[in-house]
């Protein structure tokens, strides 16, 4: 995403064959290792491996509008939706007294703030999972969540 000829916002995605992994991934397996060979254009899930916004730009809905041209390609490539791991970057501050599950309820029912889940879920996207995920988040203690966002669009192809 450009503003006056600037890079302000990105959206890195590739497309698998989700079934080769579910639900019980890393980041690192789902990449193969950091190196994306596991894209598949005959996959039928986007699965997203990063969205950033320039802090300078933050604030301007930059972020809705990534994840909105993520939903609209999903819909343009007839995929079965879109998943990926999302941090939950405030749950150091919870450790402690929280496990992942239960910090994720409270973001959920609104009692605590985390910028990255509240946005996901505000964008439709919905928790399947709690699990350790990416090695060395200090501030997610390593877990994130499995999220989906289902294209209601979505036409399966029949078998080749």
């Amino acid at each position: 995403m450009t503003l006056n000829e600037q890079i302000v916002g990105c959206a890195l995605s590739i497309i698998v064959r989700y079934d080769r992994f579910g639900d019980n991934h890393t980041y690192r397996e789902i990449t193969s290792n950091f190196t994306f060979t596991t894209h598949d254009p005959s996959g039928e899930t986007l699965y997203g491996i990063d969205v950033f916004v320039d802090p300078e730009f933050r604030g301007q809905r930059l972020g809705r509008r990534l994840y909105d041209a993520r939903k609209e390609l999903c819909e343009h490539l007839n995929l079965s939706g879109i998943v990926f791991g999302g941090r939950i970057p405030n749950y150091h501050e919870h450790a402690d007294t929280l496990s992942p599950r239960a910090y994720i309820e409270k973001v959920k029912n609104k009692e605590l703030q985390d910028p990255t889940l509240n946005f996901q879920l505000s964008n439709d996207f919905h928790v399947r999972k709690v699990r350790g995920y990416l090695l060395g988040d200090e501030e997610s203690k390593e877990f994130a969540t499995l999220l989906r966002w289902d294209n209601i669009y979505y036409t399966p192809l029949k078998p080749r």
